[in-house]
């Protein structure tokens, strides 16, 4: 037991940085006021053989100083529990703030080993206990020191009986230690399923309009009760250990001072003790076997814990092939001219979106169109393009600059893009906007290139209209050309947009493709399209089949010359709604594969 925790308290102080100043007041107030809980049996003792033996005064002075003992003991208490609250403030805000900064910079393969669900309850809940650890770490240290010192106490006053007290107090720490090793494997387990329910909850409320449309709630449903069983199962079986821990143990306890009682009666009977001895003593085995539970309390939260410090290292510790560095390249001065060149890349987890020696412009003013059947690759290249993975041979050139060696400020600000569903956060539409432009005339001059800014200007609210969360109180039309709107006040030069019209009427496809010929007089457009009306705007078309590039050129020169292409069109390439889903769900590599 002691081995195993130095080793966690170990792991925790690598982990967790406290505040210095309230960590040495939390513990001045920790060994003060237990050094005083020692004094008090005795000026209690004090009082007994004073007034028995009829010295008034004595009694009186005695009766004081517990009384001030009392006073100071609850006074360092509160030193000691003010102190806790400022360093778990402090511990807590440093903790969060240090897992939330790291998972922000990883790469998006990272939910395929740590789920959403567990970054959730490690965020929320994890923190919090080890925020909470420092002050268990400092009872444990205190808390056993003064068991010693009671021991020992006992040892000194008799040996026959401080030998008793020392088997009982062996006798009932192994006992609790052997019920706090098998709750807290139990309570990993639960810890497991809980991160399970909070991804299956998160999905449900995300698809719940799905799951009334399909009427499919009862097989969901059934999903997460087989999940929330399992989570139970774990429950009783930890629960079988706390209820003998709580329940049994103390008879220990019980017994212990039973036959501490039966000895010190006949010790006091036969003139060998005074009653005084006999209260401090039984007192202070009460104390012993009080504050051995309290140890064992904060022995088994330790363990607990323990789980909190591996689930935090495992995201702060994780790490990827795929994880990306930015360069030095501060030139932000971009004209937006792209280039692949021979650019090969094969995803680790799964077959398809690969890529295989891809070459090709994509030049400023101009619109670039990438299609092809879905798992062709061309969600790879656009990824490839926003630095979401690094490419295994050849180049990716800006401007003739790799784009690995611009600065992070320069690259964000300049390479942007735009998915099929776009994320809108639950604030007003002002407030969305804000957080790429605070400047409100370039918010409404943004709204107005892409023609939204009437109809939000119809709401009662306008601009401080609030959304929900991810816009489901806006069209989807309504809420891509927010999304375009929003990606406009980045200032970027060039702008990649996924399948954005895909589930978009004709009316709204219409608009999207004035947009896009309005946008490309001033920016390098990069779109993935399965809409023929939209490849006929492009510039140039890229067209895939399996990784590789099998022709490029207008829609009109491919349609002469390209009979994949010209596949793609007569086989109702634009129509095919379950080839986009799929594009989205194979290509974007967003989905949790758990």
């Amino acid at each position: 037991m002691i081995k195993d925790n130095i080793i966690i308290i170990r792991d925790f102080f690598k982990l967790v940085k406290g505040n210095k100043k309230w960590i040495f007041l939390l513990f001045l107030g920790s060994i003060l006021a237990h050094l005083l809980s020692l004094l008090t049996p005795v000026f209690a003792s004090n009082i007994i053989y004073e007034v028995t033996n009829g010295n008034i005064k004595d009694t009186y002075i005695n009766i004081g100083l517990l009384g001030l003992t009392y006073i100071a003991y609850n006074l360092f208490w509160y030193l000691n529990y003010v102190s806790y609250s400022y360093n778990f403030k402090y511990s807590y805000k440093n903790l969060r703030e240090k897992i939330i900064d790291k998972v922000f910079t990883y790469d998006v393969e990272f939910s395929d080993k740590i789920s959403k669900g567990t970054i959730l309850n490690t965020v929320n809940s994890d923190t919090a206990n080890l925020s909470e650890m420092i002050d268990n770490v400092c009872e444990i240290l205190v808390v056993f020191v003064k068991v010693i010192v009671m021991i020992f106490i006992f040892l000194k006053t008799n040996l026959f009986i401080g030998i008793l007290v020392l088997m009982l107090e062996f006798l009932y720490i192994k006992s609790f230690d052997y019920c706090n090793i098998k709750s807290t494997k139990y309570l990993r387990n639960q810890q497991k399923y809980r991160d399970k329910l909070t991804d299956n909850l998160s999905q449900i409320l995300n698809g719940l309009g799905e799951i009334k449309v399909f009427n499919i709630y009862d097989k969901i449903k059934n999903g997460f009760y087989i999940i929330a069983k399992k989570w139970a199962d774990q429950y009783m079986l930890k629960r079988k250990y706390v209820n003998i821990r709580s329940s049994l143990l103390p008879f220990i306890v019980h017994f212990g001072k039973i036959v501490l009682y039966v000895i010190l009666v006949s010790f006091v009977l036969n003139g060998k003790y005074e009653v005084n001895l006999l209260i401090l003593l039984i007192t202070y085995f009460e104390n012993i076997m009080t504050n051995t539970k309290d140890l064992m309390d904060y022995s088994r939260q330790i363990r607990e814990w323990s789980i909190s410090i591996i689930r935090i290292n495992n995201i702060l510790n994780y790490s990827s092939t795929q994880q990306l560095s930015f360069g030095m390249n501060q030139n932000d001065y971009i004209n937006g001219l792209v280039e692949f060149k021979n650019v090969n890349f094969a995803y680790k987890s799964k077959n398809k979106g690969n890529i295989e020696n891809i070459s090709f412009v994509a030049e400023p003013n101009k619109i670039t169109a990438l299609v092809g059947h879905s798992g062709c690759g061309k969600t790879t290249i656009t990824n490839l393009i926003l630095r979401k993975y690094k490419v295994d041979s050849g180049k990716i050139l800006i401007d003739n600059e790799d784009i690995y060696e611009y600065s992070k400020d320069v690259y964000s600000t300049n390479v942007v893009g735009v998915n099929q569903v776009p994320f809108m956060f639950n604030m007003s539409i002002r407030k969305n906007l804000s957080l790429i432009d605070s400047n409100f005339d370039n918010q409404i001059e943004a709204c107005k290139r892409v023609g939204i800014h009437d109809y939000i200007m119809n709401l009662p609210k306008g601009y401080n209209t609030i959304l929900t969360e991810n816009a489901t109180n806006f069209s989807g039309g309504q809420k891509q050309l927010l999304a375009i709107a929003r990606t406009l006040l980045s200032k970027a030069e060039i702008l990649i947009f996924d399948e954005v019209t895909s589930s978009l009427d004709t009316i709204l496809v219409e608009k999207v493709k004035e947009i896009f010929e309005n946008l490309k007089l001033d920016h390098t457009i990069i779109i993935i399209t399965h809409k023929k009306d939209v490849m006929k705007i492009a510039d140039k078309i890229v067209v895939l089949n399996k990784g590789k590039i099998v022709g490029q050129g207008s829609h009109n020169e491919l349609m002469k010359n390209n009979d994949y292409y010209i596949d793609l069109q007569m086989n109702n390439y634009s129509s095919s709604h379950k080839k986009v889903i799929d594009d989205v769900v194979i290509e974007e590599n967003i989905t949790e594969s758990k």
